[in-house]
């Protein structure tokens, strides 16, 4: 009875809901707060490389123009140009693609913690009906 009682206060410490219901409530909507983290951060990602690729346009056809107007003064400059903003694309997709990942990693993160919680009020309601059953018996 006294493990008992310090179970329940155990999970009024965490502040868990007092029922099962509760419980399940609390997990159903921090699944769902994680979803649609999970699901904007995909919606980042499809808009970034939209924009991305926007720029991109934009980029070749300034460079087609500027190109058109310098390759007669500067045809030897053309390669290094090209690779210059190659390698520049090349780094800031890598650095998006890295923040985007470490977002799913972090909403991977909480979720492993949910996870672990709702095991543990699992065990802990398991617990409980197993004390209500002893105390039954003994009754």
């Amino acid at each position: 009875m006294e493990r008992e009682r310090k179970s329940y206060q155990e999970m009024e410490r965490l502040g868990y809901p007092k029922t099962i219901d509760g419980n399940h409530a609390f997990i159903k909507a921090c699944d769902e707060d994680l979803r649609k983290m999970i699901d904007q951060n995909h919606g980042l990602i499809k808009a970034h490389d939209e924009e991305m690729e926007r720029i991109k346009q934009m980029a070749d056809d300034m460079f087609t123009m500027e190109q058109e107007s310098m390759a007669d003064c500067f045809p030897h400059k053309r390669r290094k140009i090209d690779k210059l903003l190659l390698m520049s694309e090349i780094i800031n997709l890598r650095h998006n693609k890295m923040m985007n990942e470490m977002a799913l990693l972090e909403a991977d993160e909480r979720m492993s913690i949910l996870a672990q919680e709702h095991q543990k009020r699992m065990n802990l309601r398991d617990e409980l009906r197993s004390l209500k059953g002893r105390l039954m018996i003994n009754e």
